[in-house]
């Protein structure tokens, strides 16, 4: 699973791969890559975890311009799941301008912020050294120690379950109060409808569906996770002109309902963000993945046979 192949000093997800290690990653990747389509029968899952399929995750410009030669140079298959409403998305998604509000440059001590269970007000306590706690801090694996680093946990649980049009609004709050322009970083674009047809016409890509919006399932009614993965395929196929039938749940966030109502649409295949390999006799609309981190290709081929057990036996 990835998403972004872009340099980034400051990345708390981990989504960030630069082209030289994405480069060579696919050169690992070579001899075991598979369409993703090969893991809804059960030859894809072999003993010695020898394929693997490629994925991307919301439909940034870079998969099309950075991604996508060294997919050809190394003729590796992939799907890129991409948000519906994100085709021709004129800012970034929030999580990248929450991002870039909290954790690049100084902040005042105190913020309201008015939204979701709203008002609330924050307060900053800043000590010397936090600032170089930032870069290489994890959101999903490290704790929160600096005052930024749980001030920004806590906003992005706040806002991961607003309202799309809520969302901007609050976005463009801390946006202001952090000082940051409200204009779309080049590394942020997302694709629009031209640059989708690029790579939903290309032979190495498969598209799927990240649902309409990117919203966090699990905290949706039943009526409304049905609504917005029903539409996300139906953009996808409105856009793509083809039936569109492989799915990725935002967040990696799903739940016995949102899994019903991909299975009743027709989807063929659906991926969490589980970080472990897929198996034998793993639901075919829940399947596990695992996110690569920027590393080079020694480290990558270390980190697929010695942590994740795959490639065993595999040459080079």
């Amino acid at each position: 699973m990835y998403h972004c192949i872009a340099e980034e000093t400051v990345d708390p997800w981990a989504i960030c791969v630069t082209p030289q290690s994405f480069d060579e990653h696919m050169a690992v990747l070579a001899r075991a890559a598979v369409d993703l389509g090969t893991f809804t029968g059960d030859d894809a899952y072999t003993r010695g975890g020898g394929r693997i399929a490629v994925t991307f995750d919301d439909g940034y410009l870079d998969n099309l311009t950075a991604a996508l030669p060294t997919l050809e140079r190394h003729g590796v298959p992939a799907t890129i799941f991409v948000i519906g409403n994100g085709v021709g998305r004129t800012r970034e998604f929030w999580w990248d301008a929450l991002q870039r509000a909290l954790l690049s440059g100084p902040l005042p001590e105190t913020l309201a912020f008015p939204f979701g269970t709203g008002p609330h007000t924050y307060t900053l306590d800043e000590r010397p050294g936090d600032d170089a706690a930032i870069g290489g801090w994890r959101a999903d694996f490290d704790a929160a120690v600096t005052s930024r680093q749980k001030l920004f946990r806590a906003l992005w649980d706040a806002v991961v379950v607003l309202d799309p049009a809520e969302q901007d609004d609050a976005i463009d709050h801390l946006l202001d109060w952090a000082g940051q322009p409200t204009s779309t970083p080049a590394t942020r674009v997302a694709v629009d409808e031209a640059q989708f047809a690029q790579l939903a016409a290309h032979p190495l890509i498969t598209v799927g569906s990240h649902t309409l919006d990117h919203p966090s399932l699990t905290d949706l009614a039943p009526e409304r996770q049905a609504a917005q993965i029903r539409e996300g395929r139906r953009r996808m196929e409105e856009l793509a002109g083809c039936p569109v039938t492989r799915f990725s749940y935002p967040y990696g966030r799903f739940d016995d309902t949102a899994r019903a109502a991909v299975r009743d649409i027709g989807i063929e295949i659906a991926c969490t963000s589980v970080p472990v390999p897929a198996v034998t006799g793993d639901d075919r609309h829940a399947l596990p993945r695992l996110q690569p981190t920027e590393m080079d290709g020694d480290r990558f081929t270390r980190w697929l046979r010695e942590d994740c057990g795959l490639l065993a036996g595999s040459a080079g």
